[in-house]
């Protein structure tokens, strides 16, 4: 059988073009076939469709031709139809198109969920103009909506950061950021153990007394309760949270046999979100009165684990699921000079075995 020459194949169609009267000729560029033809106000020009330089590249090339030929006869022709579509950089797709895509990557390198991205991300993303391309100016528009040293106006940040990153657009959002959360707190806005204790017992409700305890004996976010296993009395699995599968364990372990709670109770308390949960939870407390919020029993563990173990950062952090440095920004400067004082006399003056020091 004789090798395929493309050359003389582009001529026998070329010939077979030109006997049908069609105002059209195929030309080979490379790889790839190009069609040129005469039109209106342009003359003469090359069109690139991405059409292989083949059997059926050469099939398709030679029926493209007749179809520019009738669209020109027709007074149809219209160039836009007739140009290789050029893929748009990130920063020129529509937002919304740029949303799906840094959705993909994104979901693809971290690990959260559909749910977390549906509620949190998408919350923020939405609120950007979805069929124009994204601009700083709709980006800081977002963000200025947010009210000043929120929660809300940090997370838009970060959110709106990384996508602008994702689509190469220069912006810089930390000077809109402000101050929010754990580091505008100080150490006296953290329930001592002994407010803990008081203030569970006051709690009318037996399900929420569980609850409650579970916040504070092992740290986790309020919606972590309800998707956490023992696996033994003082370990616990949170299967679904915020963050991967993580083991945490009890500080202190007395609490656990205090409070029974081995013995699962979990509020009667449902919904689409984990952010759902942490209002729900937040609200009861609120009626129940405690005076503070229930993410500070999760700040007093953090303190606890450091005031009596010797776990350090990177075992801490990794129970509370954190990073090491998130857990440092955080809860270093609550360690204050009466817990160093505490440790030093628990574990060097009271230590039967003390370390040896230099002369």
């Amino acid at each position: 059988m004789p090798k395929f020459d493309i050359q003389s194949a582009i001529e026998a169609a070329n010939n077979r073009l030109k006997s049908g009267a069609v105002a059209a000729q195929i030309r080979l560029n490379g790889q790839k076939l190009v069609i040129r033809a005469t039109v209106p106000l342009l003359g003469q020009r090359d069109f690139s469709l991405g059409i292989s330089a083949n059997k059926d590249g050469l099939k398709e090339a030679e029926r493209k031709c007749s179809q520019l030929d009738q669209e020109l006869s027709k007074d149809t022709f219209n160039i836009g139809n007739w140009q290789k579509k050029r893929k748009l950089k990130p920063h020129e797709q529509p937002t919304a198109e740029l949303i799906e895509n840094f959705r993909v990557e994104y979901m693809r390198s971290h690990k959260i969920s559909a749910e977390t991205w549906k509620q949190n991300w998408m919350g923020t993303f939405k609120l950007l103009p979805q069929n124009a391309p994204l601009s700083e100016v709709a980006i800081v528009a977002v963000v200025l909506s947010k009210a000043d040293h929120s929660c809300a106006r940090q997370r838009a940040c970060q959110r709106l950061q990384a996508l602008a990153d994702f689509a190469g657009i220069k912006v810089d959002l930390k000077p809109y950021a402000g101050e929010y959360g754990e580091s505008r707190l100080q150490p006296r806005d953290i329930p001592s153990d002994e407010l803990i204790l008081e203030y569970r017992d006051r709690i009318p409700n037996e399900r929420w007394r569980w609850f409650y305890g579970m916040l504070a004996t092992f740290g986790l976010r309020p919606h972590e309760v309800f998707f956490c296993e023992f696996l033994k009395p003082h370990k616990l699995l949170v299967s679904d949270g915020k963050t991967q599968d993580r083991l945490t364990y009890a500080i202190p372990f007395k609490w656990v046999d205090l409070w029974n709670l081995t013995d699962v109770k979990r509020p009667n308390v449902t919904g689409k979100t984990f952010s759902d949960y942490g209002r729900r939870s937040q609200r009861t407390f609120y009626r129940y009165e405690i005076p503070f919020p229930l993410y500070n029993l999760r700040h007093r563990f953090a303190i606890r684990a450091a005031e009596t173990t010797d776990f350090g950062v990177e075992r801490v952090s990794k129970m509370m699921g954190h990073s090491a440095k998130v857990h440092l920004q955080t809860y270093q400067r609550w360690i204050t000079d009466a817990m160093i004082d505490e440790q030093y006399e628990r574990e060097i003056l009271n230590c039967s075995n003390p370390p040896k020091m230099p002369l």
